[in-house]
């Protein structure tokens, strides 16, 4: 049986896909059409009390909940279980779900909910609930940037980078449970050398597929063509490289793989909405 307990001591932070879920819950979140690429219907924060209490007996997608700090109950296995700070929660489609807060204890949690018909390929290919050790603290910093940002300026290209990073957190814990481990294996290869000559062919011949099929996987499970994510890869490493180093702008562009300055300038403040040198100010 469905059922939600939700109490106005619990604090929540949450960003929906589209305006059109006007769940009660949902009705004051901040609207960002890019969880929709990946696959997700929201993304949250929350600080919960007793008897706050989740359950879902059919999961139209996968749940992916981790903890980071006080302990609250999931059900597992036919009981409730405690789950603690540096723990996770990945619930699969269609599979009964419950979590609840335990009295006089607060508990610190975020989500993110994917959205996933039947006749989909899952994120993940477990039947049953499981509980993990895990530091989601990325994953919460990342749901609260994203809300921060459509709560406020809603620049699509920082909402973008907010939800790549949840994605990137989110499927990092799902990994071993994950469907298809040959995306992943040629996302590892390409992050080592960035300034390679990443082209289709080269990438579906590492994954062994066509590079139609390469395409449609890419598409399926991360909701952009491979070559967007190799661009989106390499603009996230140039980030890094800007708010951490002091190489010079030309040896970053080098390093991630662009010959022209203004080409990687001007594909950068496309992505991130700011040029290389605005965004090492910041």
């Amino acid at each position: 049986m469905k059922k939600d307990i939700r109490l106005s001591e619990t604090t929540e932070q949450v960003v929906r896909a589209s305006a059109a879920d006007a769940r009660d819950w949902l009705a004051d979140a901040p609207v960002c059409a890019s969880l929709g690429q990946h696959g997700m219907v929201h993304v949250g924060l929350a600080e919960v009390v007793h008897p706050y209490e989740v359950r879902r007996p059919d999961l139209s997608g996968t749940f992916v909940m981790v903890c980071t700090g006080g302990e609250g109950r999931v059900w597992l296995e036919g009981k409730w279980q405690p789950m603690l700070g540096g723990q996770a929660c990945l619930a699969p489609p269609h599979a009964f779900h419950a979590y609840k807060a335990m009295p006089r204890k607060t508990w610190s949690i975020a989500w993110v909910r994917y959205q996933e018909p039947k006749g989909t390929l899952p994120l993940v290919n477990t039947r049953a609930p499981v509980l993990a050790i895990f530091d989601g603290q990325a994953l919460a910093a990342a749901i609260r940037g994203l809300h921060a940002e459509a709560a406020g300026t809603a620049s699509p290209a920082a909402m973008n980078m907010w939800v790549d990073l949840i994605q990137h957190y989110a499927r990092t814990f799902a990994a071993p449970w994950s469907t298809d481990d040959r995306l992943r294996e040629v996302w590892q290869q390409v992050m080592q050398n960035l300034a390679a000559d990443w082209s289709l062919p080269r990438l579906a011949s590492l994954a062994a597929m066509s590079t139609k099929q390469f395409t449609r996987l890419c598409l399926h499970s991360l909701g952009r063509t491979p070559a967007q994510h190799v661009t989106a890869l390499r603009v996230q490493q140039a980030a890094h490289l800007l708010s951490k180093t002091n190489d010079k702008v030309e040896s970053i562009a080098r390093e991630v793989g662009y010959k022209s300055l203004f080409t990687f300038s001007h594909t950068f403040k496309k992505v991130t909405g700011s040029r290389p040198s605005e965004y090492r100010g910041r």
